[in-house]
């Protein structure tokens, strides 16, 4: 009985006549953003690759030099973006093109698109993930808000009764009906965009995997708004007021409740301005941590340290530079103090994003919005992992410059000299980023909502199927 409902409302849908316009019109939205999004990724990635080169070549030819002069020449490094960067740039426009590694300090990312972007543009950002989670789902309430009302109002629900037909199987085989054809819809724009990707960038298996995985939860997604609009047809006497209140929930899901979760999150969990997370750093490298003691009380234990170490009275006698030596101490210290202010900053950001999910009782697009930047590489975690990678490289040559300096001068002295072959033996960064299973991990608790909302529409669609009448 299911499947002949289910076939039914198939081709009830295949006939309509919004259905030919609705599925051009997707077709032809979602392959231009696709294409612009890919076209503009491209140029990004090409971008970044040739700065890249040039900031290497320079390093690399820095002449006859003091070490330590050529590490503040500084390394310029840049996150490689994953394709599906292409159908959700995430956070890419607020987070920066590239980290500037330095001596004696951790820098944030810099040159972010929004800062040289006006006012107007920040009210939100037509991509193709914009298109998928935000305006698909009236494409489904188009389909769907008179599905039940209609049959009632025309009086045939009255004569499906009359033959047998439960709620319950009317309605299921409607929601399966539907959901079947909004996929045969969507699925052209999507092999269009998978052909796009393909072409355009080198996919690898975990890629596809993640690409695999967020076509998996944008259909639980849509399910939910299928299963929705179905019960609320079923629910109220009307196709207006079905239309009405679905229309109502879309925009609580889709607009009101991300704005008001990051206004309620920002308002409790404020984030530090710019000027008071650095003075704060400094503040606590001056005067040091718990008891370490201040920086000079510091410096003088570790010169005495120094001098009792090589057996010698002062640092005229030292066999190898003491400036070199105090300058790592000191950095060794200066980025202990900058992980710890780092780590409390990520940890406000998370505490952030868990307190916005209370906005998801409006609606399940703030956590589908959160999935789709996490699966494609574009959210906070993945940024930080890029980030923490880079320190751990700037660690590298900023001790390897010190070294340097400090084997190729002796004393108080500060003449020792490096040339191009040292800069050049300099190993390049090379950033792996993380694979599917970090990006699950990250998303875990948008996955637990989505799949709850999921629940809640099935189940409200059950109950809406008990109470249907003719």
């Amino acid at each position: 009985m299911i499947l002949s409902i289910v076939r039914k409302e198939m081709l009830s849908v295949l006939r309509d006549g919004r259905l030919l316009l609705l599925a051009c019109s997707v077709f032809a939205v979602l392959t231009g953003f696709f294409l612009a999004s890919a076209n503009e990724q491209q140029q990004l990635q090409q971008e970044k690759q040739r700065v890249g080169q040039t900031a290497k070549e320079q390093w690399d030819s820095q002449g006859v030099k003091n070490p330590h002069a050529a590490a503040h020449f500084g390394i310029y490094v840049f996150k490689p973006d994953s394709a599906l960067a292409s159908i959700d740039p995430g956070l890419r426009q607020y987070t920066g093109q590239a980290l500037w590694l330095e001596p004696h300090k951790r820098n944030r990312v810099r040159f972010s698109p929004a800062a040289d972007q006006g006012l107007a543009s920040r009210f939100g950002q037509l991509t193709a993930g914009f298109v998928l989670y935000a305006l698909l789902p009236l494409l489904i309430i188009g389909l769907a808000f008179n599905a039940v009302t209609q049959e009632r109002e025309q009086g045939t629900l009255r004569m499906l009764y009359s033959l047998g037909v439960s709620g319950t199987k009317l309605l299921l085989g409607k929601f399966t009906g539907l959901l079947f054809v909004f996929v045969v819809v969507l699925m052209p724009a999507m092999l269009v965009a998978i052909l796009i990707l393909y072409q355009n960038f080198a996919l690898t298996g975990d890629d596809l995997l993640r690409l695999l995985a967020l076509n998996s939860t944008f259909l639980v997604y849509y399910a939910i708004f299928a299963a929705l609009a179905m019960a609320a047809s079923a629910w109220l006497k009307s196709s207006r007021q079905a239309l009405f209140i679905l229309l109502a929930f879309w925009l609580a899901s889709v607009l009101v409740a991300p704005r008001l979760g990051a206004t309620t999150a920002e308002i409790i969990l404020p984030i530090p301005t710019a000027t008071t997370f650095w003075n704060a750093i400094k503040q606590d490298i001056q005067q040091g941590l718990a008891s370490d003691g201040d920086h000079d009380a510091r410096a003088a234990l570790f010169k005495a340290q120094t001098l009792k170490d090589y057996g010698v009275t002062s640092v005229e006698e030292l066999p190898v530079g003491f400036t070199a030596l105090n300058r790592n101490f000191n950095d060794r210290y200066s980025s202990r103090v900058h992980a710890l202010h780092f780590d409390n900053l990520s940890e406000l950001c998370q505490q952030q994003s868990r307190l916005i999910h209370i906005a998801s009782l409006l609606g399940p697009t703030i956590a589908m919005r959160s999935i789709s930047m996490t699966l494609s590489g574009m959210d906070l975690a993945h940024q930080r992992h890029f980030e923490d990678a880079a320190e751990n490289y700037r660690h590298y040559f900023i001790d390897l410059t010190d070294t340097w300096d400090g084997e190729r001068s002796h004393g108080s002295g500060h003449n020792a000299q490096g040339h191009d072959a040292d800069w050049q033996s300099v190993k390049a960064f090379n950033y792996a980023s993380p694979l599917l299973g970090f990006a699950l991990h990250t998303a875990w608790l948008d996955l637990l909502v989505l799949l709850c909302w999921l629940m809640a529409a099935l189940i409200l669609l059950l109950l809406s199927a008990k109470r249907l009448k003719p």
